[in-house]
């Protein structure tokens, strides 16, 4: 499937493994793919906005279940490559048949958002309603941005 990733869709990608880097993950989920394609200006994203929603959505959900964020300290940068997560997977496989329903060739950054906006469930669509981001709305950007290109 990479083949057919453009260069910015590759850079998406390694992108998002410097975030779960930074951010002390073992694994790249689709919220660090939502997060490398925050830093990318046409989608209009704000990275820190997003960012902070995610964090939020991961203090919430700890306190679902009675644990409190500041009982954990932020992990160290893991020493081996971060895999590929369940979350993440769907969401390149979910760009693929953007790209395909769109009859595109290729599949661009555009594709990754719109794999990644796909989600019903999950922590990406809590954080993105907790930042009042609106999904259909960035879905139609981000088809039109395609359009485009």
């Amino acid at each position: 499937m990479f083949e057919r990733f453009t260069r910015d869709a590759r850079a998406v990608v390694k992108d998002a493994d410097g975030e779960a880097r930074r951010l002390g993950s073992r694994t790249i989920e689709a919220e660090h793919m939502l997060l490398a394609l925050a830093r990318r200006e046409p989608f209009g994203l704000d990275h820190d906005e997003v960012l902070r929603a995610l964090e939020a959505e991961r203090e919430r959900s700890l306190m679902a279940v009675g644990i409190s964020a500041g009982d954990f300290a932020v992990p160290a940068a893991p020493v081996t490559p971060p895999k590929m997560a369940a979350s993440a997977k769907v969401a390149l496989e979910r760009s693929l048949r953007a790209s395909v329903a769109r009859s595109d060739r290729r599949i661009a950054a555009g594709h990754l958002l719109l794999g990644v906006l796909a989600a019903e469930t999950g922590t990406v669509p809590r954080a993105l309603a907790l930042a009042d981001i609106d999904r259909d709305e960035l879905r139609t950007r981000t088809a039109a941005w395609l359009d485009r290109s």
